[in-house]
Formats: structure tokens, sequence, C-alpha cells
């Protein structure tokens, strides 16, 4: 005879089911906190810090995207006297042109299904732009760089240019170069301070990367980054 489900064992059910997989309904996956005081101090994290193109095939966490994602493009806690919320980095006039994006593999990163991500630093989440696994495709667009498609994680960084060149005209093309470096400098030393690996790209056809990651058409992509352990 089967036995109905009691409400104990059906919410047991509904706690395996969220975890396995971390994707809403509306497409949004809600990031851990990340945290603010780590093991490693920056002398250390700039010393140890290398460039690789070789990757375990171990997964990455959800907590760990989290940390890399908001130490490129994050928010820090509103000023308690102003009130005034500030970013992990600098920004010409205040305009934060920089959109971040992570492309996943089949079980790559914990409870995140393979498919290309936006990441929203006001509510420190990832909203689903495409989905299946569009690394290889990335990889091929980065003049055929194969071991991007081996990378758990690929972030790509882009911008909106328009938000800074609106103010500073063409001389905010330069203040926007220098954000995307802030933002992978920053990428690079969290990863090393989590004990991870990164691995920065320029080379790559702008057209064919924004295609497979189907991004925005007012964003230009800028860097790409593998990330793995």
């Amino acid at each position: 005879m089967r036995r109905a489900l009691t409400v104990p064992m059906l919410g047991m059910l509904v706690s395996i089911l969220a975890a396995g997989n971390a994707l809403s309904a509306q497409g949004e996956i809600k990031l851990p906190r990340p945290a603010l005081q780590g093991k490693m101090s920056v002398e250390q994290a700039i010393t140890g810090r290398k460039s690789s193109r070789d990757f375990k095939a171990a997964p990455l966490s959800l907590g760990e995207v989290g940390q890399l994602l908001w130490a490129a493009n994050g928010m820090i806690p509103a000023d308690a006297v102003t009130g005034a919320t500030r970013k992990v980095m600098p920004s010409a006039g205040g305009l934060y042109p920089l959109e971040v994006f992570i492309l996943t593999g089949n079980n790559t990163v914990e409870n995140v299904p393979a498919g290309v991500y936006q990441y929203n630093p006001n509510a420190h989440s990832l909203k689903e732009v495409a989905t299946g696994d569009k690394r290889t495709l990335l990889a091929h667009a980065a003049l055929g760089q194969m071991w991007l498609a081996r990378a758990p994680a690929v972030v790509v960084i882009g911008a909106v240019f328009a938000r800074t060149t609106a103010k500073y005209g063409n001389r905010g093309v330069n203040y926007v170069f220098m954000e995307a470096g802030n933002s992978d400098q920053n990428l690079c030393l969290q990863a090393e301070a989590l004990g991870l690996r990164t691995g920065t790209v320029g080379a790559f056809n702008d057209a064919q990367v924004a295609g497979a990651i189907q991004m925005p058409g007012d964003t230009a992509p800028l860097l790409v980054i593998g990330v793995g352990k």
C-alpha cells in the first residue's frame, strides 16, 4: 500500500529539490552574501597571483562564484551616516558602465544549470541570459583558445560605453577601460585569496563573443576570464 507523504516528508522533498537547482521560476539565482574579511592579505594575493590555463574538473561552489562576481562589480554596504551605497571600485562620475556575465557548464558550478548569467550587483544575484553550455562557442570566439571551454566558469566583463561617454565624450572610453582593468584585477586577487586559478584573455572577436553569450546590443565585451581550481 502506498504511504501518503507526511508534512515533514514533503518539506524534506522540497528542500532536496531546491538544493539541486538554485534557479528560480524567474530565472534568478540569489548568491550567498559576500564575505568582507578574508584569511589572506592583499600583499599575499598580489605576490601569489599568476595566470593559469590549466584547471581541475572540480566544480566551483555558489559561494565562490558569488564572491568572485562581487569582487568584480559588487556593492559595498550603505554608509551608516550618509546612506550612500558604493561599489567595490571607483568609476568616473559614479556612472558604472560595467556589466559582468558568467558562463557555466553541466555541474561545473554547484546548483547552477549550464548557461549564461548576468550578474546583478544591486540584488547580488544571477539573471539567466541563455541556457546550455556556451563555453566552447566562447572559446572559438576567443580565437580558438579551447582551454576556456575546460574552465569550470568563464567570466566576461563588458561595458555600456554610452553611460560614460554621454558625460565625458571620447575621453570616457579611456575611463571605461580603466574600470575594466580594476574589475579584472579585483577578480583575480579575490580568486587567489580563495585558492582559485584565473586566466585573463583579451584576444577575441567582439561580435562572436557577444553573440555566443547573447550579450545585450548596447554592451561590448572587454575581457574574458577563465576561473577554476
